[in-house]
């Protein structure tokens, strides 16, 4: 009889995990590079003092600063363990390559440099190293950096006129007008710079979902989510037509395509049977929705995610292995919730609940 000492997750096979980071890798480079082309291609608004070559100069250099960050973090921790003798081979330097780009392009173009060394530290340590490294860690240290900077630098990193923000106001009865083109290409003012063009976003998730890097569970659950949710909103507070443009503008910007090819399926911080996955990508997308159009800011990927991370240990402790029974079971209530939520979004918006409130309070009154 054979017994695992190791600390879970077990890798079975590290030629596997290393051929996934390589390809996540490979991924996160064409990413970069569209993403600098496209900063150079669509100014700030808020920020006419810079040209597009300086912006998309900017984009360049948080990237380049990520990774460098991210490595050297990584590096000097294994010398003060003892363990530097690790980063002799190639593949021990690509999960750090991969942490530090994914934070930069998680953020706008407008954050200052120090500010992504800062977050960077911070995710990198707090909320990685100090787990065990890569494997070990309960939140995603990419969604750590980001939440510090948003939290700590979020008046440095200001960004208005996202076509979020400006569904947001049109919920509320402001006049908007986008154009589909714009959207798909990415030309517009982005939230981060990975918030680019959703046809390059769709590419890399065919290859990545070709390549085995994203769990489909995840993340067409995510996606089915945060659709049918804008869905139930859109019907509710306009007519057929915006309905149909307040979903196609919440699928196809802002960080939802990122999260679903990067951020909500990750490896380590979400679950392992096929009920949990589906829960978890639920409540994922709903939370997402739930910060857009009721809360303040911009974005609610960020936050979604790492509440759903938080999850993660629960629901792995939960169901242990996947019945068929429980399995039906998740996906009715998913809906059943999906369908709860969307509607009560929806009337918030509109303040309708208050007014069926009053009217049904009249009515019971009238009765007694």
């Amino acid at each position: 009889m054979n017994f695992t000492t190791t600390k879970p997750p077990v890798k079975y096979n590290q030629q596997r995990s290393l051929k996934r980071a390589l390809n996540l890798n490979i991924a996160l480079i064409v990413l970069a590079i569209a993403s600098v082309i496209l900063r150079a291609l669509t100014p700030l608004a808020e920020d006419a003092a810079m040209t597009n070559l300086d912006i998309a100069f900017k984009a360049f250099l948080m990237m380049a600063v990520g990774v460098i960050v991210s490595v050297m973090v990584e590096v000097f921790y294994a010398i003060s363990e003892g363990t530097i003798q690790k980063f002799e081979v190639y593949k021990r330097w690509i999960d750090p390559i991969n942490t530090g780009l994914l934070i930069a392009l998680l953020l706008p173009s407008t954050t200052p440099i120090y500010a992504l060394v800062i977050s960077v530290i911070v995710g990198v340590y707090a909320g990685k190293l100090v787990f065990g490294g890569y494997g070990y860690y309960i939140f995603n240290p990419v969604l750590v950096a980001v939440l510090f900077a948003h939290l700590t630098f979020g008046g440095q990193m200001d960004i208005t006129g996202t076509p979020l923000l400006l569904m947001k106001e049109a919920v509320f009865g402001s006049s908007v007008e986008l154009s589909l083109q714009s959207l798909l290409i990415g030309n517009y003012t982005a939230v981060a710079i990975g918030s680019t063009s959703v046809l390059l976003l769709f590419a890399v998730f065919v290859y990545l979902c070709v390549t085995k890097v994203i769990d489909l569970r995840i993340s067409i659950t995510y996606l089915l989510t945060i659709f049918l949710v804008s869905l139930g909103i859109g019907f509710i507070n306009f007519t057929t037509q915006g309905m149909l443009i307040y979903t196609l503008v919440n699928m196809i910007t802002g960080l939802t395509m990122f999260g679903a090819v990067f951020l909500v399926s990750e490896s380590v911080s979400s679950p392992t049977s096929r009920e949990t996955k589906i829960a978890y990508a639920v409540i994922v997308g709903i939370l997402v929705m739930l910060i857009r159009v009721l809360s303040a800011e911009p974005e609610g990927v960020v936050f979604a995610i790492l509440f759903g991370n938080l999850l993660t240990p629960f629901m792995n402790r939960t169901v242990k292995r996947s019945q068929t029974k429980g399995l039906i079971k998740t996906v009715v209530i998913s809906i059943v919730a999906i369908v709860i939520v969307s509607g009560a979004i929806g009337f918030i918006v509109q303040s309708r609940i208050i007014e069926n409130l009053n009217e049904t309070a009249a009515l019971f009154g009238g009765i007694l």
